[in-house]
């Protein structure tokens, strides 16, 4: 007599719940991956360049620590608090004495970098100017050349003759209007002494910076601007990454394409303190809040 077999309809029925559950747990665990989230906004394109739709927010506005030194590892001598207000399409450059009071280092921006590094000196400056600030770049001699080659040349008005001497080497740049390249740009405001004072020096530096953007930005479209982030992450000592370059690219585009003029500066004024430190007045520090809308 032939025997029965018993079903085993259960058995294949729990294996196959086993294999559904481990597929689940593999989609959720990868759904990055197999379903990637859209990360991009929406009024940017594929290649981060903006749409007609895109309308800068001030999501997009960043602050920089800009840092100058002389030569490879050695300690910065300028620095340069550089503000993008996206909204407004305005780049605001801020010179800032090395002296400024800052009660918790207790000693000058120079020492700062000497002793903690980039990182901990646009922190310094964070908490003595009450702006958050997103990165740092220092910049050596060669690395400013570099990068200011990219940007071009500019024509700017010398207010008064003057006689540089560095190193042996004597280099005259006249008064009137002069067509500027990188190595004499970094040697006026590197070593040029106008005999007016640190603010006078900082109103060149500042008058500088803006004429070398508003005469070169309409230039700059999007591979131009890979070029220019590239020259500084591969010249000059940053933390900026190339997320954050993403991030704010398609808002420099915008201001590329409907800006005008939008590079000024501002020096900040105060006095010093007890320390000896320079105290930057709090009325300045709004102004400096208001270029970025934080204010």
């Amino acid at each position: 007599m032939a025997v029965r077999r018993k079903s085993n309809w259960y058995i294949y029925f729990i294996a196959f719940g086993i294999a559904l559950a481990f597929a689940i747990t593999a989609i959720i665990a990868f759904r990055w991956y197999l379903f990637p989230e859209e990360s991009r906004p929406v009024d940017v394109d594929m290649s981060g360049n903006p749409t007609d739709d895109f309308r800068p927010t001030s999501d997009y506005n960043f602050a920089v620590l800009t840092m100058i030194s002389e030569g490879n590892n050695e300690v910065p001598e300028l620095f340069v608090l550089v503000e993008y207000n996206a909204v407004a399409g305005r780049i605001a450059f801020v010179p800032l004495p090395a002296g400024i009071s800052m009660p918790k280092e207790g000693r000058t921006l120079s020492n700062v970098y000497a002793a903690q590094g980039g990182k901990k000196t646009a922190q310094a400056v964070e908490d003595a100017v009450g702006i958050p600030i997103n990165g740092f770049i220092n910049m050596d001699k060669d690395a400013f050349i570099t990068v200011l080659t990219y940007f071009g040349n500019m024509n700017y008005d010398v207010p008064k003759t003057v006689i540089i001497e560095k190193n042996n080497e004597v280099t005259t740049v006249n008064a009137g209007e002069q067509r500027i390249t990188a190595d004499t740009f970094y040697s006026l405001i590197m070593y040029a002494d106008f005999g007016e004072g640190e603010s006078y020096r900082f109103n060149i530096i500042g008058s500088m910076l803006s004429e070398l953007i508003n005469q070169n930005f309409r230039n700059a479209d999007s591979a131009l601007l890979d070029t220019y982030f590239r020259a500084i992450a591969e010249n000059a000592e940053t933390d900026i990454e190339d997320p954050l370059y993403r991030k704010h690219k398609p808002a420099l585009l915008y201001t590329v394409e409907y800006g005008s003029s939008p590079a000024e500066y501002y020096i900040p004024y105060g006095e010093f303190g007890d320390d000896g430190g320079f105290v930057i007045s709090e009325n300045s520090i709004i102004t400096i809040k208001q270029k970025l809308d934080l204010e």
